[in-house]
Formats: C-alpha cells, sequence, structure tokens
C-alpha cells in the first residue's frame, strides 16, 4: 500500500529518530525502526493498557491535544495504564520536540520512528492505517490492539477508549 500524494508529506517525517525518555529529563534520543516497534514501544509495557500517541511537533491538532492526552491519562493508575508517543518529526527536529514537551510538561516516555521509507514504519504499526496524524492506537493488558483514534481526540475520548481496554482485558 502506498500513501497518497497529500499524505506523504505526514509521512515524510516518519524517516527519522527515537526519543526515548522522559523529554523534561533530557535524555539523549534513541532509535526505533518498524521492525522494533512492538518490541519496544508495546510488549515493553505487556500487562498494562498501553495508549500509542503518533504526533509531530509541527503538526497543529497534535499540538492541541496533548493537553487532552495528559488530562486523560491522569484519571488512570500508571500500573494500569501507560502512555508512549511517537513523533513523526524529521531526526533534525529531534530537540523540538523534547523542547516541546518539557514546555508543555509532558510526562510519557516519546519515541520518534527511524525508516528509509515512512511507508514501512506505517504498515509495521497498523496496515490499517493511512500515516494521517494525530493517529493513537490502544492496546490491552495482552498487546491486543483494542482501539484506533484517527484524528484529534479529547480528554473524554481518550479516557473513554482506555476504559474499553481495560474492561476488555483481565
Amino acid at each position: 500500500m502506498r500513501l497518497p500524494p497529500r499524505l506523504l508529506s505526514v509521512a515524510a517525517g516518519l524517516a527519522v529518530a527515537v526519543a526515548s525518555a522522559r523529554p523534561a529529563e533530557g535524555e539523549p534520543v534513541k532509535l526505533v525502526k518498524p521492525e522494533q516497534y512492538r518490541s519496544r514501544v508495546v510488549a515493553a509495557k505487556k500487562g498494562r493498557v498501553v495508549v500509542v500517541n503518533f504526533w509531530a511537533t509541527w503538526c497543529e491538532p497534535c499540538r492541541e491535544e496533548m493537553p487532552a492526552l495528559v488530562a486523560a491519562a491522569k484519571g488512570f493508575s500508571s500500573k494500569d495504564v501507560a502512555v508512549a508517543l511517537v513523533s513523526t518529526d524529521s531526526l533534525k527536529k529531534a530537540p523540538d520536540v523534547q523542547k516541546f514537551l518539557a514546555a508543555a510538561k509532558v510526562p510519557f516516555v516519546c519515541w520518534q520512528a527511524k525508516s528509509r521509507d515512512p511507508q514501512l514504519f506505517v504498515e509495521a504499526v497498523d496496515k490499517t492505517w493511512n500515516g494521517a496524524i494525530p493517529y493513537t492506537l490502544v492496546y490491552d493488558r495482552k498487546g491486543v490492539l483494542a482501539a484506533r483514534l484517527l484524528g484529534p481526540q479529547t480528554e473524554r475520548s481518550f479516557a473513554e477508549a482506555v476504559r474499553k481496554a481495560l474492561v476488555s482485558s483481565p
């Protein structure tokens, strides 16, 4: 599956690197490749519902929904729910990613994708995803995809998706 030309600019940022730390701590940027997505971002948090939000600093709706994601996460115990961000910004923008997250006091681990072909990363994440952001995936405690949230979300929509995933997994 190839991306339509209008979405190529969205996916173009996927040819990047990764920040794998709480941005406020300023830890170094790490890489996550398409084949590592499941093991490093999702499976590493197995036993909890995992919310993975794909975003970019250049994406206004992504930046606007970030406070709603932070607020929704505060309504759940960290032993039950983990949130991870995956930035689609370019490697050159990694400092901007950390700067934005620190300024916004976003407490989540943030990754950036690295792939020669952005489409490979998109397909590794979710074969039904067209690459548009913001995009959020919610996995149940067993690591099974429980919800796809395309486009900007609200605190309520994030919380509802998490509640459904908590209920569906023992």
